[in-house]
């Protein structure tokens, strides 16, 4: 079993048999990632990044709480780097959005930034459920029609660690 292998591992590091690094790569590989750097994402790690993406909502309820909640629930746990990257994703399209509607707002003088408006909130939405979605199953990825301003490194599905 996974946690008898993960013991006689611990057993070997405090022996001094293997350093950290050995030990973090062995772990790794028996809690099912292919080396240490593959990322393997905890289940709260998931579910707080969920909440993070979902928290944009909030703008839709009280004006400024689509970017205020989300930004203190990033700078909340920012050190690590699952939730940092994904804080990133946030911040970039919160940024991107703002920005669209800024040139939606200027082409409502010519009628055709209503629809625009209207348009960037049901792809917002849009974006913000399947960011949130990607984010419990492990994946980084920026949504579609963001602009990069913080630099994100996608990565694919990561493991589950129970």
């Amino acid at each position: 079993m996974d946690l008898e292998k993960i013991e006689k591992l611990n057993e070997l590091k405090q022996k001094g048999l293997i350093d950290e690094q050995e030990y973090s790569e062995a772990k790794a590989k028996v809690l099912g990632a292919k080396s240490a750097s593959d990322p393997v994402v905890d289940m709260d790690n998931r579910t707080y990044s969920m909440l993070l993406h979902f928290s944009q909502l909030s703008g839709y309820v009280v004006p400024m709480f689509g970017w205020i909640v989300p930004l203190v629930l990033w700078l909340i746990k920012r050190d690590d780097p699952y939730i940092d990257q994904q804080g990133r994703v946030v911040f970039n399209w919160i940024i991107s959005s703002f920005i669209y509607f800024v040139i939606c707002f200027i082409l409502a003088f010519v009628i055709i930034g209503f629809f625009l408006m209207a348009a960037l909130a049901i792809v917002s939405i849009i974006f913000i459920v399947l960011g949130a979605i990607r984010a419990k199953d492990g994946g980084i990825q920026n949504y579609p029609m963001s602009i990069g301003f913080f630099r994100v490194e996608p990565t694919p599905v990561a493991k589950i660690q129970p």
